[in-house]
């Protein structure tokens, strides 16, 4: 039997075709192997750079907590104000008020009573004058 035998023929395909494949998955294998230490590599990095980032992000949440407590406190001081100015508005408006008031009820009645007593003497006298001027006429 020098011939081949078809499953002869069958294994030596297939054996080549295990050998073109393991040939041919050697540069992935070592491409893969490259990418895997450069990935080792990067994570390392991170590994190392890591703590002081989280530390830099806690000191930087701690400071952002700080300004926050302080912008709450400047609002409520702004909104403490507001209500002292409101106070302070309507304490003047009631003071403007009762000034008007008082200047209607009290002064206004009081300038016409003077101008009226003014008025009265001045008739009284332009009634006295033109007599004493009779007076002084006739003797």
């Amino acid at each position: 039997m020098t011939g081949v035998s078809v499953a002869d023929l069958s294994l030596a395909v297939i054996a080549l075709a295990f050998a073109a494949a393991v040939i041919a998955l050697v540069p992935a294998l070592l491409q893969i192997r490259r990418t895997a230490m450069r990935a080792e590599a990067v994570l390392a990095s991170v590994d190392g750079a890591l703590p002081s980032l989280v530390r830099d992000l806690e000191g930087l949440i701690q400071q952002l907590n700080r300004t926050t407590d302080t912008v709450a406190s400047l609002a409520a001081s702004v909104e403490r104000l507001e209500k002292l100015s409101t106070s302070a508005v309507r304490r003047v408006d009631g003071v403007l008020d009762s000034i008007g008031h008082a200047a209607r009820d009290v002064v206004l009645p009081s300038l016409a009573s003077v101008a009226g007593l003014v008025s009265v003497v001045r008739e009284g006298m332009e009634w006295v004058r033109p007599r004493r001027d009779r007076r002084r006429d006739g003797e």
